[in-house]
């Protein structure tokens, strides 16, 4: 059954392709919004047949949520405010703090992403 495209849904590779630096194998889960890509790219991704939905692999697929799914776009600002003190107080200059804080965005689901990309790249900073 050929679906469009649901942002809320996990997304498998269709064709092989390379992306963020990784070359992207068949059947494999893409985690675009871990990675902080975005929706639009992914929107063209999915229409160039690249990345598709998976009934079967959806229920294989297990992951362990991060709760900011749960959260809304006051929560996810909370949030990145904190997250971004904590930059403040870890960073040696205004620039690397500049350079190393957790980006905004008032789009929920953007939001969600930058906060990931942020963990993914710093957030060591969080728990040190």
């Amino acid at each position: 059954m050929n679906r469009t495209f649901q942002h809320n849904l996990p997304l498998f590779v269709k064709s092989e392709f390379g992306a963020q630096g990784k070359s992207w194998k068949r059947g494999k889960h893409f985690p675009w919004l871990e990675m902080g890509v975005d929706v639009n790219k992914v929107q063209i991704l999915f229409n160039q047949g690249l990345v598709h939905h998976n009934e079967e692999k959806e229920k294989e697929h297990k992951t362990i949520g991060d709760g900011l799914n749960e959260l809304g776009i006051n929560e996810l600002k909370a949030l990145v405010d904190k997250i971004n003190e904590t930059v403040k107080e870890k960073t040696a200059t205004k620039a690397e703090a500049h350079n190393k804080r957790c980006r905004t965005s008032s789009i929920p689901d953007k939001q969600r992403g930058h906060i990931r990309r942020w963990r993914n790249l710093y957030g060591h900073m969080e728990n040190d």
